[in-house]
């Protein structure tokens, strides 16, 4: 069964559909040749398109969606821990919401069809962590040293085994379990 929870709320309704999308941006790199090169020019924010139902009889609960929708932190939209397998998979920690949040009245069946989409927050370690130079890594070489064989341990590593250390980059790159 399929839920999305942000923060400590959790969306209502029933049929909840959700789908991931984000642009890869990139450019023709093939100059004035037929070649078809492409230069990748960064991945922007991917996006979380939710549709969902409500009965006309849970009007309160269409009403305190919207509340959430329209919620702000400073002069932005509130930043949202999101729960949901698909954004959790595909990387998506925190959203906000953006665009637009739609209730259409679907009469003969006595119920709002919602649609809305959460934009992935990029949180401020991970915009440092972009920044930071790329941690380079050794390859296999003649001598038979495996990757990683010879990289000194970074800040706060000097008592963990090389198998810590690897989870504990596991663990940085896949992030916090969800709930």
């Amino acid at each position: 069964m399929s839920f999305l929870k942000l923060d400590d709320y959790t969306v209502p309704g029933f049929g909840l559909n959700v789908g991931i999308s984000g642009p890869l941006k990139d450019e023709d790199a093939s100059g004035e040749s037929s070649s078809t090169a492409r230069a990748k020019k960064g991945n922007k924010g991917k996006k979380l398109e939710v549709s969902l139902s409500i009965r006309f009889t849970n009007a309160d609960e269409l009403r305190e969606l919207m509340r959430v929708a329209e919620a702000t932190e400073g002069n932005d939209g509130k930043v949202y821990t999101i729960t949901n397998d698909t954004a959790n998979l595909a990387g998506m920690r925190q959203a906000r919401f953006t665009g637009t949040i739609r209730a259409d009245e679907a009469k003969e069946l006595r119920q709002w069809d919602v649609s809305f989409t959460l934009i992935k927050h990029i949180s401020v370690p991970e915009m440092a962590e972009g920044r930071e130079a790329p941690k380079t890594s050794s390859t296999q070489q003649n001598d038979g040293v495996g990757i990683g064989g010879d990289e000194a341990p970074a800040d706060g590593e000097e008592n963990m085994s090389r198998v810590e250390r690897m989870l504990k980059y596991l663990d940085q790159k896949i992030g916090p379990a969800a709930d």
